[in-house]
């Protein structure tokens, strides 16, 4: 009789299951250190200095610390250096590329019998992030297969809702008609690639599908006749390639009250493009190659590809306020909270497989291709609140120290259906996997001559990623615990602190002003190739990983022109 299977990876949202995921929502809402050249060589530390076109972003009330207007563009060289390291290798991606960092104007009026009040208006530009970057690497720590992974999520599926034919003998996949109950995308590519394959029964003299799945990966044992069977062996190959942007537009109107109080508030309007593409690839020896009319045999799966394509793009809205206090003129402290960016987002992602499998049966090989419909899908994004505190000092009229808290609420990203209605599972998850950030920012800038000065900065960003999301992969302990991934990339990063080291120069005649900086990103983060799981046989297994190491650095420069 046929069995009855009830995975308990149902509850389990599956790589293709849903269109967006935790991860997607973490990629998507994280920020860079970007802006003029004197904001970035101070490491971003103006929460409570203000009079900055990049400061009006980060605390609307720095509009009210103009005197005068100001109008200025800044442009910017990113050198990126993306390095991965795995067992017995390690591989780094070098680029360069040009950008527009910064651009704005602001305009004040001032009024008072001795002028001591104001009211200052803006329209700024500020890149928030470029998602350039390319990792490529080997995996050489396999304990399992990803299409054991494909197989475990797919248990409890018919067969025959896994490939259909229409009419005219064409396929027929499950979302053509938008059933949203239907199979993963990721157990229909695997199963018509042959890269899972479908346990059989006998019932009636006839041998049928069973609705349970094994991958080409085999933990050994013994077989019928009592012989021991080598478990299996392989590596793996990987690349990650993402590029695009994430850009905002400020609108910001703010002023003086005594020149005590500095008040601001502003929108933000933002636009992101992001474009990700991924490939995967394994190598096993004494796979499980499936044979046909059913069941396997023992070969080698010379290649086993996955590639995925995504492209995400859209706009959003944010609202700023924030205020600066200057009690004395050596001091002043200030503070300001940024709403969500609540983004309207467009996905558009694409899949394929490209496979070759030989036993040792030189007459029995098995090779070819799957590929997927495009899926396109609307989802909106609620990205983290954010809550800055600051405070600078002016030393001898010549010298400034400022310091900055930055908490970001990365717990409280939400994923919502184009309809309103909230993905609960999913912000759940995010709930589950990350956590609120806290940013420490440290500038300083020192005026040698009226005319020239020179700054430095660092800043150190925690990592938002939970303790469950950091031990999912290497705490056998917690065996019961699976990262929710969506689309055809079944793959995750675990992102560690991020740290910025920033140092610049500045010269102003006669309204004119030049500033230069530079800026060194670090940040270390582990690639995991999918999340750990439970397979067929009841093991637990890790997936291979990889550490990439982010050593990106800008050259910036900024012109402008105060009246």
């Amino acid at each position: 009789m046929k069995k009855l299977i009830i995975s308990a990876l149902a509850i389990i949202p599956a790589a293709g299951a849903i269109a967006q995921s935790p991860v997607d929502a973490m990629a998507l809402s994280q920020t860079e250190l970007r802006g003029s050249a004197r904001f970035m060589s101070m490491a971003g530390a103006f929460t409570a200095l203000g009079a900055d076109l990049s400061a009006v972003g980060q605390n609307p009330a720095g509009i009210g610390m103009y005197r005068g207007s100001d109008i200025g563009l800044t442009l910017g060289i990113d050198i990126n250096s993306n390095k991965t390291e795995w067992d017995g290798g390690s591989n780094t991606q070098n680029f360069t590329r040009a950008n527009l960092n910064s651009a704005g104007y602001v305009g004040t009026m001032l009024f008072g019998q001795n002028r001591e009040n104001s009211i200052s208006w803006g329209f700024t530009y500020n890149r928030l992030n470029r998602f350039n970057r390319t990792y490529t690497g080997g995996l050489s720590n396999m304990e399992t297969s990803l299409s054991n992974y494909i197989a475990s999520i797919t248990d409890g599926v018919d067969p025959s809702l896994l490939w259909k034919e229409s009419a005219d003998g064409k396929p027929l996949y499950p979302y053509d008609n938008y059933d949203y109950n239907a199979p993963d995308w990721m157990s229909i590519l695997y199963y018509n690639s042959g890269m899972i394959n479908a346990e059989t029964y006998t019932e009636g003299g006839k041998v049928y599908e069973d609705s349970q799945y094994r991958g080409m990966w085999q933990h050994g044992g013994v077989d019928e006749n009592g012989n021991k069977i080598a478990p299996s062996s392989g590596m793996a190959d990987f690349q990650v390639r993402e590029k695009g942007h994430a850009d905002e537009y400020n609108i910001s109107l703010g002023g003086s009250i005594m020149n005590l109080v500095y008040w601001g508030i502003g929108v933000g309007i933002t636009d992101l493009d992001y474009t990700q593409e991924y490939w995967y690839n394994e190598q096993i020896d004494r796979a499980l190659v499936p044979a046909s009319p059913a069941g396997y045999q023992l070969g080698t799966a010379n290649y086993s590809e996955l590639y995925s394509f995504k492209k995400v793009s859209g706009t959003g809205a944010n609202f700023k306020v924030g205020a600066i206090i200057k009690p004395i003129n050596e001091l002043r402290i200030g503070i300001a909270v940024h709403t969500p960016t609540y983004y309207a987002l467009s996905s558009s992602s694409y899949g394929s497989t490209a496979f070759n499998f030989t036993t040792a049966d030189p007459s029995y090989k098995f090779s070819g291709s799957e590929a997927t419909n495009w899926d396109d899908y609307q989802f909106k994004l609620n990205t983290p609140w954010k809550l800055m505190a600051g405070v600078a000092g002016v030393i001898g009229g010549r010298a400034i120290l400022s310091l900055d808290y930055q908490y970001d609420a990365y717990g409280d990203m939400k994923l919502k259906y184009n309809s309103g209605d909230a993905m609960t599972l999913n912000n759940d998850n995010i709930a589950r996997y990350y956590k609120g950030t806290s940013t420490i920012r440290i500038g300083a800038e020192y005026r040698i001559t009226p005319q020239f000065s020179v700054r430095a900065g660092y800043s150190n960003t925690s990592t938002a990623s939970g303790t469950e999301l950091e031990d999912a992969n290497t705490d056998r302990n917690r065996s019961g615990f699976q990262v929710s991934t969506a689309g055809f990339n079944p793959s995750y990063d675990v992102n560690n602190s991020t740290q910025y080291v920033t140092c610049g120069l500045g010269y102003k005649v006669s309204g004119f002003y030049f500033d230069v900086a530079y800026v060194h990103k670090h940040r270390t983060s582990t690639f995991n190739a999918f999340t750990p799981f439970t397979d067929y046989d009841g093991v637990w297994s890790q997936a291979p990983t990889a550490k990439l190491t982010d050593n990106s650095s800008q050259i910036v420069a900024t012109i402008g022109y105060r009246f």
